[in-house]
């Protein structure tokens, strides 16, 4: 437990600043170097890691889409090429696939893109939802970032302490509908009160709504809940208990960074369809 405090402060530390270099390089660079790793992780669980043909795409991919979000300068555009790139990437498996001589199946080849697919549009959209909510990127940023680790700190402490019934056991065992609940309310005062911060610190940046930040807390709790059981879903399918060994006491940075790879694409959509759906207004 010490262990997994002491790297979480350490985690703390090292993000906190990217909240304030939203716009800056350091963000796409971070994207894209998590990115990789979390590739990495995710090629090795599913045992595609060893065939280069396959990996080496995955990786390239992982550190160019994510510094293309911020090269591209309008976010639609962006996400189409990146929707386009993914494409390509799928028919180049396809292709290998079918010139194998039988090495690749079709089981294994979507079995990678899949997981490649969601890991680096996680990643992505974090640097598209810093430019699409451009002068308040801090504000939703620093919501996406660190709610889903509200959320699971709360979800952990609750189901310990309250724990009764048991949410999904055939996929999680420990996680308990009391934590779930718990991780909703802890998240959701956690993103009033930083709304609050925001109102009174940041108000020449703008001014948000106290309803608006409850259901977004709401939300990020839990598309953050899901996030965490799609990965753990994926661990007991291949029989692993973490990702990686990269951060000591929480495993690997899917391990870490997987409920916030469920809620940066939710947040993104919400942000720039704000002035339509006003949300957030």
């Amino acid at each position: 437990m010490l262990k997994r405090a002491i790297t979480a402060v350490i985690i703390v530390l090292v993000t906190v600043p990217l909240c304030f270099l939203t716009h800056t390089w350091a963000l796409p660079v971070a994207a894209s170097l998590l990115a990789l790793v979390a590739i990495y992780e995710m090629l090795g669980c599913i045992g595609i890691r060893k065939f280069w043909r396959i990996s080496l795409p995955a990786y390239a991919l992982a550190v160019i889409l994510p510094i293309l979000c911020r090269l591209i300068p309008d976010e639609t555009v962006a996400c189409a090429a990146g929707a386009a790139m993914l494409f390509v990437f799928l028919f180049y498996l396809l292709t290998v696939g079918v010139f194998s001589g039988g090495a690749l199946d079709a089981e294994k080849i979507f079995a990678s893109f899949t997981p490649t697919f969601y890991v680096i549009a996680g990643f992505s959209s974090l640097v598209l939802l810093a430019d699409a909510s451009y002068g308040f990127s801090f504000q939703f940023f620093f919501v996406t970032l660190y709610g889903p680790w509200i959320s699971d700190v709360f979800a952990y402490l609750c189901g310990r302490w309250f724990g009764r019934h048991k949410l999904i056991p055939s996929i999680s065992p420990k996680k308990t509908v009391e934590g779930m609940i718990g991780g909703i309310v802890f998240t959701t005062l956690f993103t009033v009160l930083w709304g609050g911060a925001v109102n009174n610190f940041m108000s020449s940046v703008t001014n948000v709504s106290y309803l608006s930040m409850a259901i977004a807390g709401v939300l990020v709790s839990v598309m953050s809940q899901i996030g965490d059981l799609i990965m753990s879903f994926i661990k007991r399918k291949y029989g692993i208990k973490d990702f990686g060994v990269i951060l000591p006491g929480h495993g690997g940075i899917l391990d870490r960074f997987d409920s916030v790879l469920s809620v940066a694409p939710f947040m993104l959509f919400l942000t720039v369809f704000q002035d339509s759906l006003h949300f957030f207004q």
